[in-house]
């Protein structure tokens, strides 16, 4: 279902994960590139997203600006940061403040959940958040 279809934020929200997983690994995008991802909700600065990739898929570096953590739902994925070399396995949970992530890539299919604080000017406190 399309993020115009399902709501994104709310007092309570619910998610099917491997239902979400079946949707991504069908999307075009995981089909040519080996990766799909969906933001599942966002309240804030929060954003929750879930991130398939497909064996061997490289997603390269990626900056965190503000404090995230990635949990392998399925799979194994390699990175390096700070100059050394990490694995993440299924059922585990990585805390990754602010710096970067190298050569990320997925050694079988991976499912990975991924929450984070987004940063900038983008975030305007509402009445209702």
């Amino acid at each position: 279902m399309s993020s115009l279809n399902r709501p994104l934020s709310g007092a309570l929200l619910t998610f099917t994960l491997d239902e979400h997983l079946a949707e991504l690994r069908r999307d075009e995008a995981y089909t040519r590139s080996g990766r799909a991802g969906r933001t599942l909700a966002k309240s804030g600065r929060l954003r929750v997203v879930l991130v398939a990739l497909a064996e061997g898929c490289i997603i390269g570096t990626q900056q965190a600006d503000s404090p995230m953590t990635v949990q392998v739902l399925q799979g194994h994925i390699r990175f390096r940061a700070e100059d050394a070399e990490h694995e993440l396995h299924q059922g585990q949970l990585l805390f990754f403040g602010p710096g970067d992530a190298n050569d990320i890539r997925a050694t079988e299919e991976t499912a990975l959940l991924l929450s984070l604080s987004a940063a900038g000017d983008d975030y305007r406190m509402t009445n209702d958040e």
